[in-house]
């Protein structure tokens, strides 16, 4: 059986690709006999390549739809803080800028893709979370740990892919939402087409008056935000062999902000992404191509000057991908890739010594089965215009106790290119920088049951050649190659269903040292952990999240550990309406994420949603 078990996972392997969107999975398994009831159990952002996500020999999470109805988030960090070994930053409420540190290390140390799209800024080199609405997402895949032998730079903790909305032809859902501090948010979704061609428009827009964001003096005042987004997701299966896929996103809104420096400030944003997709799938060879466009532009300004000025940074990146994919037999496959992007950055008050940048890299990737061992292997060389080349790889052995027992270890390394900021800022710079590095050693435990399963992973990982800026003897900030550090943890996630109740936790612990201080990386508990219980009786379902967050450290203070409370009801009225209650913090707790930075209190939120 456990032969049988990866033969199977190895032909779904040969037959599709993480380029491809959600429907065009389907119709490409539909072909190779895959039941499509199996997909919710397959990942791809881990291999770049379909795969169970039991066997998948990295530790892999997926938020999906049934996790985003039941947690009933207002924001992609409330997703997020559900994952094992992530810990989520927000200063100052919903709107607000967002920090995710993966497993340690750094916020900029996270790859994020939409749809297959390396989106964020390359002047920040982070993406913004705050921008993205949750009504558009249909399901998050989290790879934790070092993946720069498929991706590149920026995934030193891992990589973080988020796949837009996907409905099948007539579906659709219109749904809106009041809450404290003025929230209101509408939604709405469609599914259009036929079986070979099909497509989804969804939208969303909200708004909120926020809260204090910071403990400034001459600050205490609310800090609203705004955001309105829209998402096109397209399928076409053209011939048996052939098919397109079309997948773009926009986003557009602004917040108002705090400063320790007084004054009234906002920032606004319009980022977009589209990606144009093909494939020829012949059943042993599948060969897919793609070219993408996306932008990240931020400004900010004072809003109480007339007339508005915008102090603008634009990020501008052009992609192209081909993948080819050969299944050799049942128990050996190969991935094997071309990665190009070039990079335009822009700032409207200040020119950019260079202002763009050109990526290329190529990379390989082989499976194996022998008898009930596993091993992937991967190998990546990146150029990148202004850097040293850079080779990155994984290496995984795996074995299969049996059906529902897995054990693996793994050892790989990833980089971080220094961004546009680091290299080019006027007066500021640093063109000698190096990337940031990271080596990282893991074990990975799985065991999957008829109710559940158990995921624990250990981890060492060495980081080096870290980017610090600091003032020079005139006071002026300049970045430098200075410090070097270590990220060592366990990450637990349990899932149970039992007796009418499903049980979910996440709990991670990270030791993180910075080796020029002896000091615990900043803002980085040593010990976090989400517990969700959830209970269905007829038409009512209930959700309780209990949200822990240890002690930690940053700039001046230790911050006091928290333990939160969420509770959040749904009823099916009908089969087409149902409306939903949400409160956060249940018990009004006072707590800091971050030095200055403020949290809310007791908060709620009430939506009603038709579904058609």
């Amino acid at each position: 059986m456990k032969t049988k078990l990866f033969n199977k996972t190895l032909a779904h392997v040969a037959v599709a690709s993480a380029l491809l969107s959600s429907a065009s999975y389907a119709a490409v398994n539909a072909e190779n006999g895959i039941e499509e009831a199996s997909l919710e159990h397959i990942v791809t952002t881990a291999s770049r390549s379909q795969q169970d996500k039991f066997l998948s020999l990295s530790a892999t999470e997926v938020i999906g739809q049934a996790e985003i109805n039941a947690i009933q988030p207002q924001n992609i960090v409330e997703l997020l803080n559900t994952v094992a070994g992530v810990t989520v930053t927000n200063l100052g409420g919903p709107g607000q800028s967002t920090s995710v540190f993966m497993r340690g290390t750094e916020s900029n140390h996270t790859l994020i893709l939409v749809d297959g799209v390396r989106v964020g800024s390359a002047t920040l080199g982070t993406t913004s979370f705050s921008s993205m609405s949750v009504g558009l997402i249909e399901r998050i895949e989290v790879v934790k740990g070092p993946r720069g032998a498929l991706w590149g730079s920026d995934a030193i903790g891992g990589v973080i892919q988020i796949f837009t909305k996907k409905l099948k032809s007539g579906e659709g859902y219109v749904s809106g939402s009041v809450g404290s501090h003025g929230f209101w948010k509408t939604e709405a979704a469609i599914g259009l087409g036929d079986e070979s061609h099909s497509l989804t428009i969804a939208a969303a827009k909200e708004e909120s008056d926020g809260i204090n964001a910071t403990d400034y003096a001459g600050q205490e005042d609310e800090d609203g935000y705004e955001r309105k987004s829209f998402s096109i997701n397209g399928y076409s299966q053209l011939t048996d062999e052939y098919s397109l896929n079309l997948v773009s996103r926009y986003e557009e809104g602004g917040s108002q902000y705090d400063n320790k420096y007084g004054g009234s400030d906002e920032n606004e944003h319009k980022n977009y992404s589209v990606k144009l997709g093909g494939a020829y799938n012949s059943g042993k060879l599948l060969v897919e191509t793609s070219i993408a466009k996306s932008q990240d532009q931020g400004g900010t300004f004072s809003g109480n000057a007339q007339p508005k000025v915008v102090s603008e940074i634009t990020t501008k990146r052009d992609q192209f991908g081909l993948l080819g994919q050969y299944s050799l037999n049942a128990k050996t496959s190969f991935v094997s890739g071309f990665d190009w992007y070039e990079e335009r950055v822009s700032n409207s008050t200040l020119a950019y010594a260079q202002d763009k940048r050109i990526a290329r890299a190529l990379f390989v990737q082989a499976r194996h089965q022998q008898d009930e061992f596993l091993f992937e292997g991967a190998v990546r060389k990146d150029d990148i215009q202004g850097l040293d080349k850079e080779t990155t790889y994984n290496l995984s052995a795996g074995y299969q106790l049996n059906e529902d027992w897995l054990v693996s270890l793994s050892k790989g390394t990833g980089f971080k290119a220094p961004t546009f900021n680091d290299l080019y800022w006027p007066g500021a710079g640093n063109p000698t920088l190096k990337p940031e590095k990271v080596e990282s050693i893991e074990i990975l435990v799985r065991n999957q049951f008829e109710n559940g399963s158990v995921e624990v992973s250990i981890y060492d990982s060495e980081i080096e050649n870290l980017i610090d800026w600091a003032p020079d003897a005139g006071g002026i900030w300049h970045p430098e190659n200075i410090d070097n550090a270590t990220a060592k943890g366990v990450d637990l996630t349990v899932s149970l269903q039992a007796g009418g109740l499903s049980h979910l936790l996440a709990a991670g612990y990270v030791d993180t040292e910075d080796k020029s201080t002896g000091k615990q990386l900043r803002r980085r508990p040593k010990v976090t952990a989400t517990y969700s219980l959830g209970y269905q009786l007829d038409e009512l379902t209930a959700n309780l999240v209990l949200d822990y967050r240890g002690k930690s450290e940053d700039s001046s203070d230790t911050l006091s550990s928290v333990l939160l409370t969420n509770l959040s009801l749904s009823y099916d009225i009908t089969t087409e309406l149902s409306v939903t209650g949400k409160v956060n913090n249940l018990f009004d707790k006072d707590y800091v994420v971050a030095d200055h930075y403020l949290t809310d209190g007791v908060n709620y939120q009430l939506a009603a949603t038709y579904t058609f």
